[in-house]
């Protein structure tokens, strides 16, 4: 997990996305059927990573910027489902020694372009529309999550607890605030 050292939401998401491609790295270096466990640590990891930016960051970029129905987020979801299917199928294959190179590859690709636009567009929009004590709450909050269950995901009945938000703004709508139900700590924007 990313922590809190460098300050910021693109800052901690642009590390975890390092750490990510590392783990990456070393199953490619030492052979996806020969790095089980390393590739379940960078499923688990990227699945987690891909629910934090849907139930967290993509909300606050949408709400800001009102581009529910279009938009760089829209792009992204349908991104991270390509994602989690290549990242299936890698894993399955992986556990039966039978992985074509193309594969990892593909997912390698769209991954490096995939990051690229989280990193230059949302990450960047985001940390300009939170205030930095809102950012750290976040971050922390992140931090404390429980990890996700590879196998339930395998078996596709992993459930992502549903995030409630209600929108409120003061008179003069200068700042907002989306209030996280399940958690019930606000994050503020600029």
């Amino acid at each position: 997990m990313a922590d809190t050292n460098d300050a910021g939401l693109r800052a901690f998401f642009s590390k975890d996305h390092s750490r990510l491609d590392s783990i990456f790295n070393k199953c490619r270096k030492n052979g996806y059927s020969n790095s089980i466990d390393l590739l379940k640590e960078f499923a688990t990891g990227l699945i987690q990573h891909i629910i934090w930016e849907e139930e967290y960051l993509f909300p606050v970029f949408e709400q800001v910027t009102g581009m529910t129905q279009e938009g760089p987020t829209v792009i992204m979801r349908q991104e991270h489902h390509t994602i989690q299917e290549l990242l299936y199928d890698l894993l399955t294959l992986a556990e039966k020694g039978d992985v074509d190179p193309t594969l990892p590859a593909a997912l390698e690709g769209i991954l490096l372009q995939h990051n690229q636009a989280e990193e230059s567009v949302l990450y960047e929009a985001v940390d300009s529309m939170v205030t930095p004590e809102s950012q750290t709450e976040l971050i922390n909050l992140l931090n404390s999550s429980a990890p996700i269950d590879l196998q339930k995901w395998l078996a596709g009945v992993e459930e992502v607890p549903e995030v409630i938000q209600e929108e409120t703004h003061d008179d003069d709508c200068e700042t907002c605030h989306i209030e996280n139900k399940k958690e019930d700590s606000p994050i503020s924007f600029h």
